[in-house]
């Protein structure tokens, strides 16, 4: 690998301001994820409940409980459903216009670590922990209209699922990654397991999350739980490695948090924190991370910033994390 050319570069992006905090009064409990769409924030807690945020006031709408476990992960489908997925074995969807208990549910019998939905809606996919007793991770694939189970992978991976995402245009298909090291590609036209792997990225490390990107979608990130980073295509060819990414220098960096394309600008971030609560926003280009901005201010975050949602059309940001703080963001124009 050779070294990464890190930049400064602050004309990239329009400067982010505070605009709203709020401290959520979770005693020791503290936010998981958070997903917002152009009304609502979303917010998981270590609580077990999604609270459902005012997106201009950030006051509390109503609190979803359904969950008896860890929410494992949650996505925003389209304005109107919320995803959930748990270790309790379920996949529930939320219609926020409603506020009251999930609409479906997905059950399966082992605890849920990642999820999906397709881009017309017509398949859940989700991933597992690894369970001992038969040495396997899984992934199950639903009709999504029928909360069916259609088809689930037992080969796959050999041990928990970290991330599942479908493809944002071609609904058969998918990538899944796993604290095994690889990240897969899939093509389920046909449920066959052998047939259905198109291409597989050894990362040499537990992933953490990987993604799509590109004005098509054609290639792929790769976040490890070593804080290393790296691009490929969807053959599985390496783009660019740009190994720990706590070692650019220009910022304090401690974990990644994730990366966000954006589709208007075809500008890839890569979105990083740091133990103080410090976040810190790099464009991505091959060979290169140009640092754009520092998310940190009075009014922003004290603790490990877990989550993050970025709304490139609107510009807007929200951010939770350990301190038990959701905050709010937004581009100044100049």
């Amino acid at each position: 690998m050779t070294a990464i050319d890190v930049q400064s570069c602050f004309d990239i992006l329009l400067p982010f301001q505070p605009v709203r905090r709020i401290e959520l009064g979770l005693g020791d409990n503290y936010v998981f994820d958070v997903v917002m769409n152009s009304k609502y924030v979303a917010a998981s807690a270590s609580d077990h409940f999604i609270r459902v945020y005012d997106l201009n006031t950030l006051q509390l709408g109503h609190t979803l409980s359904f969950h008896t476990k860890k929410i494992a992960k949650m996505k925003q489908v389209n304005e109107n459903f919320l995803f959930s997925a748990s270790e309790d074995g379920t996949l529930a969807r939320w219609d926020l216009r409603i506020g009251e208990g999930p609409v479906q549910i997905f059950q399966y019998n082992r605890p849920l670590s990642a999820f999906d939905i397709n881009c017309n809606d017509s398949m859940a996919v989700v991933g597992t922990e690894f369970v001992s007793s038969t040495e396997e991770a899984e992934i199950g694939f639903f009709d999504s209209r029928q909360a069916s189970l259609l088809s689930k992978f037992v080969e796959s991976h050999g041990d928990d699922v970290t991330e599942i995402q479908c493809h944002p245009t071609l609904p058969a298909q998918l990538i899944s990654c796993s604290t095994d090291g690889l990240v897969n590609h899939y093509d389920v036209t046909e449920f066959d397991e052998e047939e259905a792997l198109i291409s597989v990225v050894n990362s040499g490390s537990s992933v953490n999350k990987a993604g799509y990107f590109g004005p098509n979608a054609e290639y792929l990130y790769c976040l490890t739980h070593q804080e290393t980073f790296s691009l490929h295509t969807l053959e599985g060819d390496l783009i660019c490695d740009y190994g720990d990414i706590r070692n650019v220098g220009l910022v304090s960096v401690d974990y990644a948090i994730d990366c966000s394309y954006d589709s208007i600008s075809q500008r890839f971030y890569l979105v990083t924190g740091n133990n103080e609560g410090d976040i810190n926003m790099f464009h991505v280009n091959i060979g290169q991370l140009q640092h754009c901005q520092t998310l940190k201010a009075e009014k922003g975050h004290s603790d490990i910033v877990r989550s993050l949602s970025w709304n490139h059309h609107t510009q807007s940001i929200v951010s939770g994390g350990e301190d038990g703080v959701l905050c709010a963001w937004q581009a100044q124009s100049s």
